[in-house]
């Protein structure tokens, strides 16, 4: 009798959450995204202000909304960080699109409407890292390259979890 079917899925694919050309996310203007100190992963420099979810998850989306994390595994996180210095515009320029306080959500959900104009022209830079934790991940492998340009929906990395 195969019992595989009740194995836990170890990989995970995290999906572009917004429209746009792919950075590396060492290219990010700063160093908290640099450093690897969070985790690895890539950025988006986006051309639609629209934030979808990466993956089906457990998601806290920040006051400010220009930051959101996914729990798609315990102990696996997914940050995006809409654009670099953003934290200053304490939310204005990002309008949450589902009404209320959210938990869980489906890959492909809307969740933050961003106003590119008004973003950068007070912020930093438009580019939107996407980090996953290194706490539970075994290895992470990208699977787009700097330059290529993803719609919402494509497939970015695919993470192992230990």
């Amino acid at each position: 009798m195969n019992l595989g079917i009740f194995k836990r899925s170890k990989e995970i694919i995290i999906n572009s959450p917004l429209r746009g050309e792919i950075k590396r996310v060492e290219d990010a203007p700063h160093e908290v995204f640099t450093s690897n100190v969070i985790g690895d992963g890539c950025a988006i420099e986006p051309t639609d202000g629209i934030i979808h979810a990466p993956v089906s998850s457990k998601v806290e989306i920040f006051k400010t909304n220009h930051l959101l994390i996914f729990e798609p595994k315990k102990g696996v996180y997914v940050v995006i960080h809409f654009g670099v210095g953003t934290s200053p515009l304490k939310g204005e320029g990002f309008t949450r699109l589902p009404k209320g306080e959210l938990k869980e959500v489906v890959v492909g959900d809307e969740l933050v409407s961003c106003d590119l104009d008004y973003i950068a022209s007070k912020a930093k830079s438009l580019m939107t890292p996407i980090i996953v934790s290194n706490d539970n991940v075994q290895s992470l492998e990208l699977l787009v390259k700097p330059g290529d340009l993803v719609e919402v929906g494509t497939p970015l990395m695919k993470v192992k979890v230990k």
